[in-house]
């Protein structure tokens, strides 16, 4: 049975483990306020991080677990915007789009930029992560 947590990355200890590999170990706490363990994920786990090289402290991580391995992990928000878009790799191009494409907002109540485009309730703009109304 797999369960989903959302994690706030505290530090990153290593790329690729004691014999190389393709894997990241940080250390993340229960968000919005729990606490911190040591976690190692895969790179093949990488949801829409583009690279385990990518992932960085004052990011939030939506993490699956199956036991102690984690089967995803997504990036939901992080503080900067420059790091959000650099775990998520280059925005596509216009001319491949359909329409209009929201990559991130920032929520001043999280005070973190978070991946996609806001929830809308009857046309109020919503934060994903907390629910407070967006201006």
């Amino acid at each position: 049975m797999s369960d989903t947590r959302l994690m706030w990355v505290t530090e990153v200890h290593n790329f690729g483990g004691f014999f190389g590999g393709d894997t990241v170990t940080l250390s993340a706490a229960s968000w919005p306020d729990g606490e911190e363990s040591t976690l190692t994920i895969d790179e093949k786990a990488l949801d829409n991080i583009q690279a385990r090289h990518a992932v960085s402290p004052e990011m939030l991580l939506e993490l699956t677990f199956s036991g102690e391995r984690i089967d995803r992990a997504r990036l939901l928000a992080a503080r900067e915007r420059a790091v959000l878009n650099e775990a998520l790799g280059p925005s596509p191009l216009a001319t491949t789009l359909s329409g209009p494409s929201i990559r991130a907002y920032h929520c001043a109540t999280c005070r973190l930029w978070v991946v996609g485009p806001p929830a809308t309730e009857n046309g109020s703009r919503r934060c994903g992560l907390c629910q407070h109304p967006l201006p």
